[in-house]
């Protein structure tokens, strides 16, 4: 929860948009490296939501400083290969303005819904004392009310929930912690967190995003009560952001609702379950790709791979109309021209091949619904907000950074782990500071201002295109010392 709400303010701290290309505020620059910037947030942001190779691991000085010079570094190696660059690659172009879209659509959400909902002290007084609590419940999802109702009468004759799925699919009910702050659906979690409820209590129906129906049982919970002033604080903060979340997002989803009234999209139903299918074989044999390449972040970084399936392929016709949406064709070129800069975003994080089908069709709705999104954002100017710019900027600054290391790599192959790879770069990248010293501004007062942790962590987006929230930690340089550039305070 507090990933979500910090993520908010990430980008509410961004917020303003004009007909020309805006100034970055001068008090959020930590330092320029040429035309490039690095600000306060992107120091922050990369140090605590990546993780950290061991030799900046650390809150020290010394590891701050190695961190800073790391991003300089990755500024650095981009200039370098943007000398070499004839033409941009057409997929770039594409990811960079998905980016770029997805940042102005989280911005626009920020600007126009989250910083506009205001709560009461009284809407927090109201579940103060329920959120602390973790709820232990059983729970079943169910594909039709006639099973639901079937379920509630056995439940009202006190047949165990474990019994009832037993006989329906083995096994004992699952189990399940829920806490006032978890990802749940606000009905589900409304339900729960009461005054008054009992243990042995069985909630629902409730709806699910996957269009299933859940049954919710009550079967205990422990009480966290915060002792401290300061525990006191932290937990009366955090319903505040939770529920100025859940306000905002329920009035941006009302916004998005009137946006899309009136808009019908009609499958072509032959020509979708063809696509269906040869977009099954790509999700499916890339998602275990996916999860063969974990260990490989330092050499085969997945950032920039393209998502999306050919299509070169026989036996799909791109010219064939797939949909209509809103009284116009969409033909199979135009779908897949849409997902080179937005791929698909499937509701289901898991599913078997039998729901794909269903599971696309939400999936291509979805990028219409975004699509329509987006082109209200460029109609109020986010586009021109600075914050997006500069998002776009630093997405485009590692793409070159990474391409300038690969080539480095190829070579040089007897370098195969981290040690040498360092031990190699320092030397290269000191070059670098001194050739390029006469572009490079720190400023150290903000600098040395800065705190962070030692906490390990990757931060993944969820229902979004681009799920990664930064770039992986620049591993460029091991080097601490702060020689070069113009110091500024």
């Amino acid at each position: 929860m507090r990933f979500a709400c910090s993520l908010i303010c990430i980008f509410s701290i961004y917020l303003f948009s004009c007909s020309e290309k805006p100034k970055v505020p001068d008090h959020i620059v930590l330092a320029r490296v040429g035309s490039s910037i690095i600000t306060i947030q992107d120091f922050i942001r990369r140090s605590e939501y990546t993780i950290r190779p061991d030799y900046c691991k650390q809150d020290s000085y010394i590891h701050k400083k190695i961190i800073l010079n790391s991003l300089i570094s990755e500024k650095l190696t981009s200039l370098e290969y943007a000398k070499s660059i004839k033409d941009e690659e057409e997929n770039l172009e594409s990811y960079l303005k998905g980016r770029k879209e997805q940042a102005m659509r989280q911005v626009y959400f920020a600007e126009e819904f989250h910083s506009k909902a205001e709560i009461s002290e009284q809407e927090i007084k109201q579940v103060y004392k329920m959120a602390g609590k973790n709820v232990e419940v059983q729970y079943l999802n169910l594909p039709d009310t006639n099973i639901v109702k079937k379920i509630k009468e056995l439940d009202s004759k006190k047949v165990p929930l474990d019994s009832i799925y037993n006989v329906l699919w083995g096994g004992k009910a699952p189990i399940k912690e829920i806490s006032w702050f978890d990802r749940e659906n606000e009905e589900i979690r409304n339900a729960i967190f009461v005054d008054g409820i009992k243990e042995g209590t069985l909630l629902g129906p409730f709806r699910t995003e996957d269009n299933t129906f859940m049954l919710v049982k009550i079967k205990g919970w422990t009480n966290k009560i915060a002792i401290t002033e300061s525990d006191k604080d932290l937990l009366w903060n955090d319903i505040q952001e939770k529920l100025t979340e859940t306000k905002a997002k329920k009035r941006y989803m009302s916004w998005v609702e009137d946006l899309m009234s009136g808009k019908k999209m009609e499958l072509k139903s032959t020509v979708f379950y063809n696509y269906a299918e040869k977009t099954a074989d790509h999700f499916f044999s890339a998602d275990s790709l996916k999860r063969n390449m974990l260990n490989q972040v330092l050499w085969n970084d997945q950032e920039f791979k393209e998502q999306t399936f050919s299509i070169n392929d026989n036996l799909i016709n791109k010219e064939d109309v797939i949909l209509n949406y809103d009284g116009m064709p969409w033909t199979v070129e135009k779908l897949n021209e849409q997902l080179k800069s937005h791929p698909f975003v499937f509701r289901k994080r898991k599913m078997k091949r039998s729901d794909f089908p269903e599971q696309l069709r939400f999936a291509i709705a979805d990028l219409i619904r975004d699509a329509e999104i987006t082109k209200q954002c460029y109609l109020e100017g986010y586009d021109k907000n600075w914050s997006v710019d500069l998002n776009a900027e630093m997405w485009k600054d590692v793409s070159r950074s990474k391409k300038y290391a690969s080539d480095i790599r190829s070579q040089n192959k007897n370098i195969i782990n981290e040690s040498q790879w360092i031990e190699f770069m320092n030397p290269q990248i000191d070059s670098l500071q001194a050739v390029y010293s006469d572009q490079i501004e720190i400023n150290m007062e903000a600098f040395e201002n800065i705190e962070i942790t030692t906490t390990d962590m990757m931060v993944i987006q969820r229902g979004v295109p681009y799920p990664i929230l930064v770039p992986s930690f620049p591993i460029l340089t091991s080097d601490h010392k702060l020689d070069y550039g113009e110091i500024r305070n």
